[in-house]
């Protein structure tokens, strides 16, 4: 019964307004261990950039998926995910978090009503799960990594107010992974590139430190240059793919997943909705995003120039901010 009642009241708390609520860039990631002696591979789930202004974090809820072919879910006899926790971890009872497993996805959420014991004050490690290789050997011989990716829009966080007695939801980002026998804490590092990436209007080509590669579509004009995204996908490295069943682009870069949901014209990135971003357009059954989504997308590490007909991608802004 309080299981049942925590999840009618995240329900309530994340359904609220979270506009002012919202911290900026506060998110989870997962940090793999490496596979240990017994085989096993522990997943601690991590907290970063928690919001400050607040008595604590009291409880979260997040979805991700795992890839079934390679890795099993330790549960236990009842089925539910085993998780774990030990001195280092910051929410010391996991009897409080519910927890399923339908296919490859899999469902936490809890809430801490005492106030007390689970309240996290700062960033670390939650409690961890546990996952099995279903060949131990061929993943100690491989340097292959497999994707945890968290589900667009899943990832909510509720704060503890002790001196109004209430609780507040805002939605965070939940920052992908990859896992294999070998795995090292997550650096947040882009990726070290020194290229300059040029679209021309009305040319069906990109052209990557000056040399051109054909593509079969040309960026658009609307309210501002348009760009078709395979091809920029293609250029920087990233994963791209089309899920025709629920009409999903997917663009997967390190530390950045972006979904576009062409049916309502949702930005999802790290798993977070930005409102504030123009959806994405089809032409002539190509994606097309804006250079603002583009900018989302890699921050920092990118310098936008846009000169009306053509845009320059620059990815080498901080040697050129050092020169």
């Amino acid at each position: 019964m309080i299981k049942k009642l925590c999840m009618a009241l995240i329900a309530v708390i994340i359904s609220m307004p979270i506009t002012a609520l919202a911290a900026e860039n506060s998110c989870v990631f997962f940090a793999p261990q490496s596979m240990n002696e017994a085989n096993e591979i522990i997943v601690p789930i991590y907290t970063k950039n928690l919001p400050q202004d607040n008595d604590g974090l009291c409880g979260c809820e997040f979805q991700f998926a795992y890839n079934t072919e390679q890795f099993t879910l330790k549960t236990d006899e009842s089925g539910r995910p085993l998780l774990g926790t030990n001195e280092t971890m910051l929410v010391q009872d996991t009897d409080i978090i519910e927890a399923s497993v339908n296919g490859d996805i899999v469902s936490v959420s809890y809430v801490d009503f005492s106030g007390e014991n689970n309240v996290v004050l700062r960033d670390g490690p939650l409690f961890y799960f546990t996952l099995i290789p279903k060949n131990p050997d061929a993943l100690w011989n491989s340097d292959d990594y497999y994707p945890l990716r968290f589900l667009a829009g899943s990832v909510n966080l509720i704060t503890l107010d002790k001196e109004n007695f209430s609780l507040s939801g805002m939605s965070a980002e939940g920052i992908d992974t990859y896992v294999g026998g070998y795995n090292v804490f997550p650096n947040f590092e882009p990726l070290e590139t020194q290229d300059k990436i040029e679209f021309k209007k009305d040319i069906s080509a990109v052209y990557i430190n000056g040399e051109e590669r054909e593509t079969d579509a040309p960026p658009c004009l609307k309210d501002e240059l348009m760009i078709p995204i395979r091809p920029l996908a293609e250029a920087v490295g990233a994963e791209i793919y089309w899920d025709g069943d629920t009409k999903t682009v997917s663009l997967f870069y390190p530390y950045t997943s972006t979904y576009f949901d062409m049916s309502s014209g949702n930005v999802y990135v790290n798993a977070k909705l930005h409102t504030d971003l123009p959806k994405a357009e089809l032409v002539n059954d190509r994606t097309y995003v804006t250079l603002s989504t583009v900018q989302a997308i890699f921050g920092d590490a990118l310098n936008i120039e846009n000169n009306g007909d053509s845009v320059s991608l620059d990815f080498n802004k901080d040697n050129q901010e050092e020169e």
